[in-house]
C-alpha cells in the first residue's frame, strides 16, 4: 500500500469510531464534526512534518556518502601519486649509482679490446654494449609507462566500485580483485627496480668469437627483460580481472554519485 493511501485509510478511519452519541444527537453533531476536521488537520500537519523529516534525513545520507566517496577519492589518488614518486625516485637513484659501474665497465672493455687488431671490430663492440646498456634504460621506462596506465585504469575502476558502495552495492569482490591488482603492479615495479639495478658488458675471449660474445650478452640482456615483461602481462591481466569483476555488477554503469557542484547548483536555483 503506498504511503497516499495508507493517509487516506487513516483520514476516513476518523469517521468509524465517532462516539454513538455523535451519529445520533442533531444538536451535537456539528461540534463532532468540527473535532473530526481539527482531529484531520492536525493528522495532516503531523504527516507533512514526517516527510519534511524524512527528506532532511535522507538528504544528510546522501552528503554523508557524497563527503565519504570525496574522501576515498583523495586518499586513493594520494596514495597512487606517493608510490609513483616513490617508485620513480627508486629508479633514478639506481641509474645515478651505476654512472660510476658503466663508465668502469667501458674503460675494462677497452683494455680488453686491445687485443683485437681490426680497429672497426672494436668501435662496433663499443658501440654494441652501449646499445645494450641503453636498451635496458628504454625498456623499463616502456614498462614503468605501461604500470602508470595500468594503475590509472585501476584507479577509475575503485572510483566506480566507490559509487557501488554509496548506493548500497556489495563490492567485496570487486574490492578484492583491486587488492590484488594493487600487489601484482608493486610486484612488476619491484622486478623494474631491480632491472634498473644492473649493468651489461660484452666479455671478450677472441678476435674469431666477436659475434658470439656479443650474442651471449644480449640474450642475457633478453632474458632478463622478458622476466620483467612476464610481470608487467600479469599486472594488466590483474586489472583486467578488477574490470570484469566491477562489470558483474548489476548496472553499475547507471550509477552516479551527485558532485557538490551539482548540489550547490540546485541550492542557487530553489532559492
Amino acid at each position: 500500500m503506498g504511503f497516499s493511501a495508507i493517509i487516506a485509510v487513516l483520514l476516513s478511519a476518523g469517521a468509524l469510531i465517532l462516539p454513538t452519541a455523535a451519529q445520533t444527537s442533531g444538536t451535537s453533531a456539528t461540534p463532532f464534526r468540527q473535532q473530526i476536521r481539527d482531529i484531520q488537520q492536525d493528522f495532516r500537519q503531523n504527516i507533512e512534518e514526517v516527510r519534511q523529516n524524512l527528506k532532511g534525513e535522507i538528504s544528510q545520507l546522501r552528503e554523508g556518502a557524497l563527503e565519504e566517496f570525496k574522501e576515498k577519492r583523495l586518499e586513493a589518488k594520494n596514495l597512487i601519486e606517493q608510490k609513483r614518486e616513490e617508485f620513480k625516485n627508486t629508479i633514478e637513484e639506481k641509474r645515478a649509482q651505476l654512472q660510476s659501474q658503466i663508465q668502469k665497465n667501458r674503460e675494462d672493455l677497452k683494455n680488453r679490446l686491445i687485443k683485437i687488431k681490426d680497429e672497426r671490430k672494436k668501435q662496433t663492440v663499443e658501440r654494441i654494449n652501449n646499445q645494450i646498456n641503453e636498451l635496458n634504460e628504454r625498456r623499463l621506462d616502456h614498462f614503468s609507462d605501461v604500470l602508470e596506465k595500468l594503475e590509472k585504469v585501476l584507479d577509475r575502476i575503485g572510483s566506480r566500485a566507490d559509487k557501488a558502495e554509496a548506493h548500497g552495492l556489495d563490492i567485496s569482490a570487486v574490492r578484492t580483485a583491486i587488492t590484488e591488482a594493487n600487489n601484482v603492479i608493486a610486484a612488476s615495479r619491484a622486478a623494474i627496480a631491480a632491472q634498473a639495478g644492473k649493468t651489461y658488458t660484452i666479455i671478450i675471449s677472441t678476435e674469431a668469437a666477436l659475434r658470439t660474445d656479443v650474442g651471449k650478452t644480449r640474450q642475457v640482456l633478453h632474458d632478463d627483460l622478458t622476466k620483467v615483461q612476464e610481470t608487467v602481462k600479469a599486472a594488466r591481466e590483474a586489472v583486467k580481472k578488477a574490470a570484469v569483476t566491477l562489470a558483474q555488477i548489476p548496472r553499475v554503469d547507471e550509477l552516479e554519485v551527485a558532485t557538490s557542484t551539482a548540489t550547490s547548483t540546485a541550492t542557487s536555483s530553489n532559492q
